[in-house]
């Protein structure tokens, strides 16, 4: 798999207030960007787990505790498939 590096600079005392480890930040961020791109629809459960460095099941359980919904399930599409069964 081919990476590219991203370098950003924040302020020191930022991981002092966390309380967190320069890896355990980047960790935090890379988790919270993959929630909120799959949040967006802009990366699959798949890509969004690869970019948090998890499998999918561990990935789903983390956007539980944020009460992200794992199942993209909207109103059209619920309406789609009411319309599909009463035709049956």
């Amino acid at each position: 798999m081919l990476t590219t590096e991203l370098t950003f600079s924040i302020p020191e005392d930022i991981l002092y207030t966390l309380n967190e480890t320069k890896n355990e930040f980047i960790n935090k961020m890379k988790l919270c960007t993959a929630m909120e791109l799959y949040k967006m629809h802009k990366l699959s459960m798949g890509k969004a787990a690869e970019l948090a460095n998890m499998n999918k099941v561990d990935f789903m359980l983390e956007l539980g505790k944020y009460d992200i919904p794992v199942i993209h399930y909207d109103t059209d599409d619920f309406q789609d498939e009411v319309a599909w069964i009463m035709k049956k």
